[in-house]
């Protein structure tokens, strides 16, 4: 005989007598959970937002409010002069004795003259300087969107293979003025991430996808630069079998002198790293002079010996002409755009990539230095510090892993240190740009190679091998594909399968059986503890992620199989499953068709007399259960705030069905 609920709605069983009166303080309270229309939702969500924003700015300023939009009017007020000045200067400096030498080689590296590295260094460190809450980030060129920007505008715009030199003025003036509109396209992408406070979607990038990605660059970035340290011309190449290639078909053009010097520079930066590293104290500078070190080198030897002499061919080549002055204006390039389809792709690509370059660094430095990061108005800042730099010769520029170490290891206080490197950088320009005239060209790949070495993080592909061999993976492919198929294939190689292995992970969840531990109302999985006590008659499961379209099969398959094998367990013990207990705590999602599961399950299990009991579920899905109005059909009194109420009650309906069939047989 079937056991049927006292009502249509609480699903309690009948039994006289009996009643359940302990667990009225468990239940939930379904008729008083709020069932607004998503309509309300959405307009109680607005005027939430603007009370709370009107209970933060109550009392601000004109000034308050200045410094809410330009950063600089806040911190500026209450600035240490004796105390942070001399440390702001003094980083600042450091940072731009390093760019320099930095600049010029990413702005090769992008396939623009030297000068652009420069620039990029120059307007955007000083913009960023008034409308960044970061103290220690230091924005400017960096080599992984350098590699980006020069291969991706390489596929569709014709280029020059020497930019500083070029045989047609026009074609590199069109790959120039295509670099500017990327810059300004990334730019308003940034912006809009800000004010729409849309820096969530930097989350699709997983720290695996980036660290694979910056390990399977820093190898292409390094063997691009290689052919500065041989002596070699050949054209610029984006993967590892290409670069081997024209590598070893040109070793005829060897020469032994740059490839000596150039080697030498090589040991000399990694000299200087390691001295930096092991005496950090006291030589911790040494990471910062190191360019310029080799840089002031170079330049001696180039002109003491006469290696550059321009009448006849050189021993090594020179950098040449580095037009002197301050930037144009150049925010007459920006449209119309050469190829919107391929500009528009590029700039997305770089500027995600760029964002979670500069938040992870400016989150980090944050973090050990105790204070709090204002990521929207970092993502505006950002933003307009890339505009201004359209406007003035600069490509696209970001937050910098090895200069912000640096700002942040003299002891930058302030955002200060960015307006002082970008005022060194305009010294630079408007008089000593001739001094780098007769530098040596190995001298920038030397600087190239031993930079980005820095960027492969062997470490992190050894803990993800241990911790999450999904992350792993994610890993290794994307640094494969970076690899032998080029860096924007890679990224989105590496995007699309993050995206893959979350869904996976969704969709096919982890399933548990739940029993209680010794001595306790705490219920976990037998699998993980064995000692765990089941509860006879009752099973007891739980669903550890949100009940969705796309794993729905999965969770019913799995239910299913347990309640067959718990029935028969439960014929060979005498007492059969008559409860399903559902732990819904990890569901923090549910929707149609997981509404539609709940509701056919509860059919399914009906017609075997089994009963459903939900244990823990949220308030989001309390009320999807109410407006389909499963909340009745499963009955109100099998709802229940924790696990312990929710067996309680289970314990109770077998009971009560042992009695009826008790009654039956006789």
């Amino acid at each position: 005989m079937g056991l049927q609920a006292a009502d249509g709605s609480d699903g309690s069983p009948r039994a006289s007598g009996s009643d359940n009166s302990d667990l009225k303080g468990s239940h939930y309270a379904v008729p008083d959970v709020h069932d607004a229309s998503l309509l309300d939702e959405a307009r109680a969500l607005i005027n939430s937002q603007r009370a709370q924003w009107a209970e933060e700015t109550e009392g601000w300023t004109w000034y308050t409010w200045l410094g809410y939009y330009v950063p600089f009017f806040s911190w500026i007020r209450t600035y240490k002069w004796k105390s942070w000045l001399l440390w702001d200067v003094a980083a600042g400096l450091s940072t731009g004795a390093m760019v320099i030498p930095q600049g010029m080689s990413y702005a090769n590296l992008a396939g623009l003259p030297y000068v652009f590295g420069l620039y990029g260094a120059f307007v955007p460190c000083i913009v960023y300087a008034f409308l960044g809450t970061s103290r220690q980030l230091v924005v400017g060129p960096v080599a992984v969107t350098s590699i980006l920007l020069g291969n991706g505008l390489s596929d569709f715009m014709p280029t020059e293979a020497d930019p500083n030199n070029p045989v047609d003025p026009q074609v590199q003036e069109n790959y120039n003025h295509a670099a500017i509109q990327i810059a300004f396209i990334a730019g308003c992408f940034y912006t809009a991430f800000g004010l729409f406070r849309m820096g969530w979607i930097t989350n699709f990038l997983s720290s695996a996808m980036i660290s694979g990605f910056m390990s399977g660059a820093s190898i292409t970035i390094a063997l691009s630069q290689v052919k500065y340290i041989l002596g070699l011309k050949i054209p610029r190449t984006d993967t590892l079998q290409d670069s081997l290639d024209e590598i070893f078909s040109n070793l005829s053009q060897f020469k032994w002198r740059e490839f000596c010097m150039g080697m030498s520079f090589i040991f000399l930066l990694l000299s200087f790293q390691y001295l930096s590293r092991t005496y950090k104290r006291r030589l911790n500078f040494l990471k910062a002079l190191g360019p310029l070190t080799v840089c002031v080198i170079s330049i001696a030897l180039m002109n003491i010996f006469d290696w550059y002499n321009p009448k006849e061919k050189p021993y090594i080549k020179p950098i040449g002409n580095i037009p002197s002055g301050l930037p144009g204006f150049t925010g007459t390039w920006w449209l119309p755009l050469f190829n919107v389809g391929r500009q528009m792709t590029l700039a997305v690509l770089i500027c995600f990539i760029d964002v979670c370059e500069s938040i992870s660094i400016a989150k980090a430095l944050a973090r050990v230095n105790k204070y709090q990061l204002n990521y929207t108005q970092e993502l505006r800042g950002l933003g307009i510090a890339n505009l201004f730099g359209a406007m003035f010769s600069c490509y696209t520029t970001t937050g910098s892993f090895s200069r912000s170490a640096v700002n942040n290891s003299v002891g930058a206080q302030t955002p200060l240190a960015n307006l002082t490197t970008g005022l060194m950088l305009m010294v630079t320009l408007l008089w000593i740009t001739p001094v780098f005239k007769n530098m040596s060209q190995n001298v920038q790949g030397a600087i190239i190679i031993v930079g980005v070495l820095a960027l492969f993080d062997y470490n992190e592909f050894i803990y993800l091998w241990k911790i999450n061999k999904f992350d792993w993976l994610v890993w290794v492919v994307c640094f494969l594909t970076v690899l032998f198929a080029g860096v924007e294939i890679g990224i989105g190689v590496g995007v699309g399968l993050s995206i893959v292995v979350v869904i996976y992970k969704v969709a096919f969840p982890r399933i548990s059986q739940l029993g209680r531990l010794p001595n306790s109302q705490i219920y976990r999985s037998l699998r993980l503890y064995p000692e765990a006590e089941e509860t006879p008659g009752v099973l007891l499961l739980r669903v550890d992620a949100p009940l969705l379209f796309f794993n729905i099969e999965g969770v019913k398959e799995y239910v299913r199989k347990e309640i067959t094998k718990s029935r028969a367990d439960g014929k060979k013990s005498g007492i059969p499953v008559r409860v399903v207990v559902l732990d819904l705590a990890p569901v923090t999602d549910v929707d149609a068709t997981g509404i539609h599961f709940l509701d056919d399950l509860v059919d399914e299990l009906k017609e075997q007399e089994i009963h459903v009991v939900l244990g823990n579920p949220s308030l989001q899905v309390l009320v999807s259960l109410k407006r389909a109005h499963l909340d009745r059909k499963i009955g109100r009194s099998n709802l229940h705030v924790g696990m312990a109420d929710a067996v309680a009650q289970a314990v109770f309906l077998v009971k009560e069905h042992q009695k009826v069939e008790g009654v039956n047989t006789v």
